[in-house]
């Protein structure tokens, strides 16, 4: 598992906050018509921020923001939101395979973090490089982030 500490660029996103696992596909979807309806562009693959401990929460009550990057003039519109999210530094992975190999991942991140001299600063965050019905559960693609900053 290859691990880097690399600066994220301030992006503008539209973004959807709920609770339920379940609900997670339908809220892509439902971002993504809203991309598609106002002829905006996306610079970055979905992304899952997560405001309670993945691992251990039941899936009823995770609580999480999901949104897209994109380019483009547009406003709030029912319960998708606008905002811009600020440049950061993360400490972050690509894993490859199962979400059920995640506990691992986040652990190794946390604790090369703080080997390295760094605080988490923040939640969780997941991008889908490839998660799609379409691909097998042991190639799908996620990029795992921690904000940090350093001690």
């Amino acid at each position: 598992m290859e691990i880097k500490f690399k600066n994220i660029k301030e992006r503008q996103v539209a973004y959807i906050i709920a609770t339920g696992r379940d609900h997670i596909p339908h809220i892509f979807a439902e971002l993504m018509d809203y991309i598609t309806k106002n002829n905006t562009s996306t610079i970055e693959h979905y992304y899952c921020t997560f405001f309670n401990n993945t691992l251990d929460v039941d899936p009823e009550e995770l609580h999480y923001e999901i949104g897209i990057p994109f380019t483009g003039d547009v406003s709030n519109e029912g319960r998708i939101q606008i905002k811009k999210i600020p440049g950061n530094q993360v400490v972050s992975t690509i894993h490859k395979g199962s979400y059920n190999q995640m506990k691992h991942v986040y652990h190794t991140l946390l604790e090369h973090a703080v080997k390295n001299g760094y605080l988490i600063s923040g939640p969780a965050t997941e991008i889908y490089i490839n998660s799609s019905p379409e691909v097998s559960r042991n190639e799908v693609l996620v990029e795992v982030r921690f904000p940090v900053i350093k001690k």
